[in-house]
């Protein structure tokens, strides 16, 4: 009986003990890192349309502008798209009466590439065909990968070193992280290539491209950064 009342005692206090040490000198802080990238693709929306009243002779302006968009955007080294395609007729009510008064068809292409200078030629050379909607910048899949893994790295290596001098500070001989965490991703735009996009959108294609096609808007510049959130045991 006495054996088993000193082994019960001897567990009474091994376990407050034991819940103090899993919580000694433990600290939660976070980092950040973040990198600049330029954008290097550049995507251009575009629509081929015609209408009329005669259905036979919207249809056949209609494929003769298609066929020849088409027929050039084959030339390119950039990625086209077509994003919708359209055919119908056009109404107009007089006292309450639905009547017929035209024709018309629309398409929509998408183009996107990395050779700016050549998707800005191409756009020149098809504005007898297609209007421009709007163009746009953003950072390609494959950059935006190399900069996340960039700023991943960057943000531990940076909780790291923090830890480091925090040990020093509280004057303990090392650390153990106990927990980390990769917390969001976030990027934001910083320079001119979303504006000046929107300007585009607003100015006739033949103002915003000339006959050979330079380009008149620049990429910008997203910053992609990611923060950690760790626990550190000292």
């Amino acid at each position: 009986m006495l054996r088993s009342i000193l082994a019960a005692s001897l567990l009474a206090v091994s376990f407050p003990t034991a819940a103090e040490a899993l919580n000694y000198n433990i600290v939660e802080f976070s980092e950040s890192a973040g990198v600049e990238a330029v954008q290097d693709t550049m995507s251009a929306r575009l629509q081929v349309a015609a209408e009329g009243r005669d259905k036979n002779a919207v249809n056949a302006e209609f494929v003769k502008k298609f066929n020849n968009f088409t027929r050039k955007s084959k030339n390119g080294s950039f990625k086209t798209e077509l994003v919708s395609r359209s055919a119908m007729p056009r109404y107009q009510y007089t006292n309450g009466r639905r009547i017929q008064t035209g024709w018309e068809e629309r398409a929509e292409f998408k183009v996107e590439g990395r050779d700016f200078d050549e998707l800005n030629r191409f756009i020149a050379d098809v504005q007898t065909d297609a209007s421009l909607e709007y163009t746009d910048f953003s950072v390609s899949r494959e950059r935006r990968n190399e900069v996340i893994d960039q700023v991943s790295k960057d943000a531990i290596l940076r909780f790291k070193t923090r830890a480091e001098k925090l040990a020093g500070i509280l004057g303990t001989s090392g650390y153990k992280i106990v927990k980390l965490n990769l917390g969001h991703i976030g990027s934001h735009i910083a320079g001119g290539g979303a504006a000046q996009a929107k300007m585009l959108r607003a100015m006739p294609m033949a103002a915003s491209y000339g006959v050979e096609g330079t380009d008149s808007v620049a990429p910008g510049v997203e910053e992609i950064s990611i923060s950690v959130n760790g626990t550190v045991q000292f």
